[in-house]
């Protein structure tokens, strides 16, 4: 990015952060389509309804913006989105970004369709000994470096449903997904009676948690009373108070 653009950015960030206490700052967000953590229908939007409740104890807004996942990272580096979610940590991530204390705790899965039933278990030690399968996956998720270094063949697409899409039509044998994501996936997509032709292999690709990311650039991130410091001290005290897992029950997480 040019040295102007990101001198008018910084200026135009700095604005939103300065604003007279009269009127609420807003927080741009970026991400991309994965419900029932974050959607555009606001209903399938766990996320969305949570940032609404941390933003009350910042004294602030957030305002979603969606868009592809690729994209996401861009908008987040160019100082056009305060943050990105939901996003894993990687070591390259780590170079550029800041990321918040856990949003929430997921597994990932390998998910596979099999009409005639559950197949024998395809075990793997390791994900090069998934090479015989045809892999789908999302373009600008985490796994895209860990599937080349394995030299997995991999079908990206540009989201869930579409990679969901190619499951069902036989294009790939395996995609992986969070586990609510997966189920949600095929309850939204495919009738009552293809659901129960779906199913998941036994180890996860990966356990761990999803974040918020944003850029170390960013006005007033960083520090002990900078932006991420008072995200994570509004996300700490909604655990403390019930308000997460309440906001969570409403959309059928736990």
């Amino acid at each position: 990015m040019g040295l102007c653009r990101r001198q008018t950015l910084l200026l135009l960030s700095s604005s939103v952060l300065c604003l007279p206490a009269a009127a609420q700052a807003t927080l741009v967000i970026v991400a991309g389509e994965l419900p029932p953590y974050v959607s555009e229908r606001r209903e399938q939007s766990f996320l969305s309804d949570l940032f609404d409740e941390i933003g009350k104890h910042m004294g602030l807004r957030f305002e979603f913006r969606f868009m592809p996942w690729k994209r996401c990272e861009m908008a987040v580096e160019d100082l056009q989105a305060w943050g990105a979610v939901p996003y894993v940590q990687t070591p390259e991530r780590e170079r550029k970004h800041l990321f918040s204390e856990p949003l929430y705790a997921k597994r990932t899965m390998f998910f596979y369709y099999s009409p005639s039933g559950p197949r024998p278990e395809i075990a793997f030690a390791a994900l090069s000994d998934l090479k015989p399968y045809r892999i789908g996956g999302v373009r600008g998720y985490y796994y895209e470096q860990m599937f080349a270094e394995a030299g997995l063949r991999v079908d990206f697409a540009i989201g869930e449903e579409q990679s969901f899409a190619k499951l069902r039509a036989g294009r790939v044998d395996l995609v992986p997904a969070v586990e609510a994501v997966g189920r949600d996936m095929i309850k939204t997509l495919f009738p009552p009676e293809e659901q129960g032709h779906f199913h998941m292999l036994d180890r996860p690709l990966h356990l761990g948690f999803n974040f918020l990311m944003s850029s170390r650039q960013y006005p007033g991130n960083a520090g002990d009373t900078g932006l991420l410091a008072r995200f994570n001290k509004a996300l700490a005290e909604l655990r403390r108070n019930g308000i997460y897992n309440a906001v969570a029950a409403r959309h059928g997480l736990s």
